[in-house]
């Protein structure tokens, strides 16, 4: 007797980066109707494995009556988990200082969980976070940026930009105010490149140096044995 095949459904895969094909593990259905407000409402949670990179993950599909569409039927809503608008590390990133890699990895998640206020503070901390990190650890984060251009370690195109994420955040801590997804990817792009070029591109250009003075050395002793064989021979 064949194997039951499990059914399956289509949603995106947190690992393949794209819509697949997913084996539905295990489902659980619940739903139930309020009578103070007369809305009936149901969801059915699910583990799913992609068919693909095997990965597993979980997905939450729920209606409600009050969430109708045109013609008045229940829209279906579907959550993902993990988020599948997780934004991942920059590259190399486990080069960056313990306290500013922290910083950083948890403003990741806070931007991967549509936290945008949370996601805006964390930005302005990994700069503040570089600004101590750099020796520049004054109380005022406007003279803690310009103070880095002072010493070399940004440009003053650079610094403008950090000012603009400076009042972003400003705005998020302060007067709670979410930015938008465009101005929190644009923000972050920014200090990626920024902890790129201090941290980053530094240690790969040391990396390389190594490599090179390893190589040489390996060239010359090579050069030395061949002069001896020849000189034998």
């Amino acid at each position: 007797m064949s194997e039951q095949r499990r059914p399956t459904t289509e949603i995106d895969c947190i690992e393949c980066n794209r819509a697949t094909t997913h084996e539905i593990l295990y489902t659980e259905n619940v739903g139930g109707y309020v009578e103070d407000s007369g809305i009936h409402w149901g969801a059915d949670y699910h583990t799913v494995q992609c068919c693909g990179c095997k990965t597993i993950s979980f997905a939450a599909r729920s209606w409600n009556s009050e969430d109708t569409d045109p013609e008045g039927q229940p829209i279906h809503r579907m959550v993902l988990y993990p988020s599948r608008t997780i934004r991942k590390p920059m590259e190399n990133y486990y080069y960056l200082p313990n306290k500013v890699r922290g910083v950083y990895q948890e403003t990741l998640t806070a931007l991967s969980n549509a936290a945008p206020i949370l996601a805006a503070i964390g930005i302005r901390a990994v700069v503040e976070a570089v600004c101590k990190d750099k020796g520049c650890s004054g109380h005022d984060l406007e003279k803690n940026i310009d103070l880095l251009v002072k010493k070399g370690h940004l440009a003053s195109d650079q610094a403008d930009f950090l000012h603009l994420q400076r009042f972003m955040g400003n705005a998020a801590a302060h007067e709670i105010v979410p930015p938008e997804q465009t101005e929190l990817r644009a923000a972050l792009d920014i200090a990626e490149n920024l902890l790129t070029n201090l941290y980053v591109l530094p240690l790969l250009a040391q990396e390389m140096k190594r490599s090179q003075t390893q190589l040489t050395a390996r060239n010359a002793r090579l050069r030395k044995s061949t002069l001896s064989a020849e000189k034998e021979g």
